[in-house]
């Protein structure tokens, strides 16, 4: 999406780390983009020590996860061209 000549309009990102993780429920979880004008947007993770669904009761050590999400604005003539 972001390019060389062209960054994101949008760059959020996050970290976490934890030495135990337990889940006692497994988490609902989405990222979605909304907004006026339109966007075009993707998200990521990088996860260590925590796989990609996690199980309710059990405990996970030294985890860490990595997010990030970008968008670029979409002017409202180029989407309805699309």
């Amino acid at each position: 999406m972001a390019g060389p000549d062209r960054p994101p309009d949008i760059d959020v990102s996050a970290s976490v780390r934890a030495r135990r993780l337990r889940f006692n429920v497994v988490p609902p979880s989405s990222v979605s983009f909304e907004g006026f004008p339109g966007h075009i947007g993707e998200s990521s993770t990088a996860r260590e020590g925590l796989p990609d669904r996690v199980r309710e009761g059990v405990t996970y050590r030294d985890v860490s996860v990595r997010w990030r999400a970008v968008a670029r604005v979409v002017e409202r003539f180029q989407q309805e061209e699309k």
